[in-house]
């Protein structure tokens, strides 16, 4: 089955109000393929019986293997890294109590497939003894259920890793021919769930943070969406917690909401509405 250039665009439009991804045109033809794909998994005769499947959640399984078709998932470790080691150097140590072990929370939303997530692990255990000194908790979530299945087994490629440093390999790594394996101490001191941040009762599901990630995502936002996405990270996040983007994320901040910290490494703190 091949779409039309009006059934993309219909399927644009329901995952722009289902999942907040904007997709135009040039990056809906990129994708079409991996869309049919999914028609033709679930052997659907014409595109309007699969439309009305996931206009209708007639099959979550049927809508999640659409959304997965189009998320984009590039990543790798120790990517933007100097917001790794101002997270281990500068803030986490602020959290560090006389004659107390606090306990920090930090979101990553969204993980992909766990680089960014380990990567955050491995800048804390090379800290020093800050891991001796503060209980950390760390949550990825990310819509695309693929990706967190590959979050969750910690098994990655030479290009994936090939920006760590070279005794990080090897300390926290196991060579398994090509790839790399990612030591079970760190693999199962995270969690990952499927899970998306327009999901109204979010907050419910997950708790307050501490701090939370949001890299390269809001630029696949509209305006709108884009403004939710910080309602939904107000939401998360405890009083005075700290917000990291990368470096095209930041445009619809509220700065009287989300106060730079360090403007030029795209972090802040959270405010007081007013």
């Amino acid at each position: 089955m091949q779409l039309s250039d009006s059934e993309l665009e219909k399927l644009a439009i329901f995952l722009q109000k289902r999942v907040g991804i904007v997709l135009e045109k040039q990056k809906l033809q990129r994708f079409s393929r991996k869309i049919e794909d999914v028609i033709n998994k679930y052997k659907f005769e014409d595109f309007g019986s699969f439309y009305h499947a996931v206009r209708f959640h007639q099959n979550e399984a049927i809508t999640q293997d659409l959304i997965n078709a189009v998320t984009v998932n590039e990543t790798y470790f120790w990517r933007e890294h100097e917001q790794f080691e101002i997270l281990s150097k500068e803030i986490l140590p602020l959290f560090v109590k006389e004659g107390a072990m606090p306990t920090v929370r930090i979101l990553v939303s969204p993980c992909s497939s766990g680089e960014e997530v380990y990567s955050i692990m491995l800048a804390i255990l090379d800290a020093g003894d800050l891991i001796e000194k503060i209980n950390i908790e760390i949550v990825g979530i990310d819509i695309d259920s693929n990706m967190i299945a590959k979050a969750k087994q910690g098994v990655y490629s030479k290009r994936s890793v090939e920006k760590l440093p070279r005794y990080m390999r090897e300390r926290y790594f196991t060579q398994i021919g090509n790839s790399y394996k990612i030591d079970d101490s760190l693999r199962k001191a995270a969690t990952f769930l499927q899970a998306n941040i327009f999901d109204s009762s979010i907050s419910e599901k997950l708790g307050h943070f501490d701090i939370l990630f949001s890299r390269n995502m809001l630029i696949y936002f509209n305006i709108f969406d884009k403004r939710r996405a910080f309602e939904t990270f107000y939401e998360l996040l405890k009083p005075n917690a700290y917000l990291f983007l990368g470096h095209a994320d930041a445009s619809q901040i509220d700065k009287r909401v989300f106060h730079p910290l360090k403007a030029t490494s795209h972090i802040y703190q959270k405010g007081i509405k007013l």
